[in-house]
């Protein structure tokens, strides 16, 4: 899948992470997975579906009479396109207050909070960050002001 914006909704990511766990599945092996959390028709999950085939973020192979649906793109790098594109809306000022957010909401364990550790480690700081929002770089919005929590 080549480097464009995503553009999945939330009820398409449903879908997504049962495509990603499984590696592929039919439509009524969706069906199955996300029964037990949505109260979603059949028809609800192949329009969603037929939209995330649209959005070429799923590929179809027929096997048999059904077609098998797989993801085009792995759930890492899904991920990180995501990330990559949430960082570019917020304000440059605000981005670490978004990890910092991020990490505190995230269930983790004790290698990935080692892992995380380490790559703050290792990461180069840049001298300042300016604010974004404007093209002029004369902001005076509230980004600019440091908040303490």
């Amino acid at each position: 899948m080549k480097e464009q914006e995503l553009n999945i909704s939330n009820a398409e990511m449903v879908i997504m992470r049962v495509i990603w766990s499984l590696n592929g599945a039919k439509v009524e092996e969706v069906m199955r997975q996300i029964s037990k959390r949505q109260n979603w028709s059949l028809a609800t999950v192949k329009t969603l579906m037929g939209r995330l085939v649209k959005k070429k973020v799923l590929t179809t192979e027929k096997e048999g009479r059904a077609f098998v649906y797989r993801a085009a793109m792995s759930e890492c790098d899904a991920i990180r396109q995501m990330t990559g594109e949430l960082l570019v809306k917020i304000c440059a000022t605000k981005e670490s207050e978004f990890l910092s957010d991020a990490i505190e909401l995230a269930k983790l364990k004790q290698s990935d909070i080692d892992n995380l550790i380490k790559q703050l480690q290792e990461k180069v700081a840049t001298e300042t960050v300016s604010c974004d929002c404007l093209d002029d770089n004369n902001c005076s919005c509230v980004h600019n002001q440091i908040i303490n929590k």
